[in-house]
């Protein structure tokens, strides 16, 4: 039995494919989840509130880990970054898996967003959250999921399917994922990924990266350096290049690389790109450390080129994917909750509770409850080319900021444009969209803000030829302060 489950294993990592489906399985199929044990209820949901954890699966071993499915509602912004997924093996107190939820499903920045890929698969715009990264365990096993923000996460939904082994190769590599930031990244020296001991394989990489200046970020190299070695067994030629693209890093998605969030040439765009070695894992029998360059194309303060590959202070922040054995149990602890989100800092302002200030000029507004289960927007309908609706707010600190509103898609929404302060800002916002999409951001800009209030005001330019109307839905606006990432000024 131990050599035919040897075997199995071994062929796995060589073909990446599924076991032997024509040969005796050597294990039980189990599961774990929110199941409601009562026939006759439907309600299988639990709530996570606010420094809280939530057990998905407390399993004895041998085992491993398959699959896990996830769909949650939350109305914080940019919860996926708030919610921690830890993994215990073994009874240990400390976890080998240890990232925020969103990231580890390969979508970074807080975001929802659909994933295509061979080891993490999300659809129903990024809602329904499958991963099937192999997690073996000997004696034990325990995923936990805690809210590390401010408002309950009001429906979550899980699914953990397992294999109960009679044993297992007492050298089996545990699977590992570890989360990493730097906002920005610092200077002198290259953003690490990942530094471990042990005996193992490197799988994956997602990187997450905001742009703190204009011109392409992405000409940093990556590097792998092997146990111990001086000089790196493996060494890049460009950050698109590592994320196996050219010229940039675009919409796309495969099996084994993808970009979830495009971009990277002008301030303030979010990138994230993720990469799964199946095909090419990275084996190492002491150590292994992974690192890439935060360097790109820099322009003069005229907005001429500077330089074509010099260090630049973008923000970055990833997840490394690992196999290994000893299993770590002295991973590097998370910056908490909030910390996570963007730019490390956020000043969320729910714009129902402005309503009674909110300003419609050939249009209607009013409070629509219950969006999305708990979420409430500023639905401005009646509108029409022309039609305005302006929004004040609040600054309580003055300081550099990005302005960020986030917005609801849907087939009957116009294409807006906004003025801060009177002053245009950002571009044309098309918000069609053939179903109801969840909120997403739209970055405005920076913006030196003093303290006191401040007005965002929306103009409908038009619609999109398939949208049946002109609607308007704002979620939130969203202030993070950029006073940190100013770019450095050169000559």
């Amino acid at each position: 039995m131990l050599l035919a489950v040897s075997l199995m294993l071994a062929l796995q990592a060589v073909s990446g494919m599924p076991d032997n489906l024509v040969l005796p399985a050597p294990y039980k199929a189990m599961r774990q989840g929110s199941h409601n044990p009562d026939p006759k209820s439907n309600a299988d949901e639990r709530r996570l509130n606010p420094s809280t954890t939530l057990t998905l699966l407390d399993a004895a071993g041998p085992g491993m880990v398959t699959h896990l499915w996830m769909t949650l509602a939350d109305s914080e912004y940019g919860w996926p970054r708030l919610l921690r997924l830890r993994v215990y093996y073994d009874d240990s107190t400390a976890p080998s898996v240890d990232v925020p939820l969103g990231d580890f499903f390969a979508a970074g920045h807080g975001r929802e967003k659909d994933v295509n890929s061979l080891p993490v698969r999300n659809t129903s715009q990024g809602r329904a959250k499958n991963c099937y990264w192999q997690m073996p365990y000997l004696k034990h096993v325990k995923i936990t999921l805690t809210n590390e923000g401010k408002r309950p996460s009001a429906l979550t939904y899980w699914q953990v399917d397992y294999r109960a082994y009679k044993s297992l190769p007492k050298d089996i590599l545990y699977f590992h994922a570890l989360y990493r930031q730097e906002l920005p990244a610092v200077s002198g020296r290259n953003y690490a990924i990942l530094d471990t001991r042990g005996r193992g394989q490197y799988v994956g990489t997602v990187i997450n990266v905001i742009t703190n200046e204009d011109n392409w970020f992405g000409e940093g190299d990556d590097y792998f350096y092997v146990d111990g070695e001086k000089e790196a067994s493996l060494a890049g030629t460009g950050t698109e290049d590592f994320f196996s693209d050219a010229w940039g890093l675009h919409d796309q998605q495969g099996l084994y690389t993808g970009t979830t969030a495009a971009g990277g040439f002008q301030m303030g765009d979010r990138v994230s790109a993720y990469r799964w070695q199946l095909r090419d894992p990275v084996p190492f029998t002491k150590s292994l450390h992974v690192e890439i360059e935060h360097s790109g194309w820099t322009n003069k303060p005229n907005g001429d080129v500077h330089s074509g590959f010099e260090e630049r202070p973008d923000d970055f922040s990833s997840v490394a994917f690992w196999y290994q054995t000893p299993f770590r149990t002295d991973l590097p602890p998370l910056p908490y909750g909030p910390a996570r989100l963007p730019y490390g800092n956020a000043t969320v302002i729910d714009t129902e509770n402005l309503f009674p200030q909110v300003k419609a000029e050939n249009g209607h507004v009013e409070v629509q409850k219950g969006v999305f289960w708990e979420q409430n927007i500023l639905f401005f309908n009646q509108a029409e080319k022309g039609s305005t609706l302006t929004v004040p707010f609040e600054v309580t600190e003055a300081d550099h900021y990005e302005v960020m509103p986030t917005m609801i898609s849907s087939y009957d929404y116009g294409m807006y444009t906004a003025e801060l302060d009177g002053k245009p800002v950002g571009g044309t916002m098309n918000l069609y969209a053939s179903d109801v999409l969840m909120p997403q951001g739209y970055p405005l800009g920076r913006f030196d803000l003093i303290k006191g209030t401040h007005v965002l005001k929306f103009k409908c330019v038009g619609k999109s030829d398939s949208s049946a109307g002109y609607f308007l839905g704002v979620h939130q606006i969203v202030l993070s302060k950029t006073s940190k990432a100013y770019p450095p000024i050169r000559n």
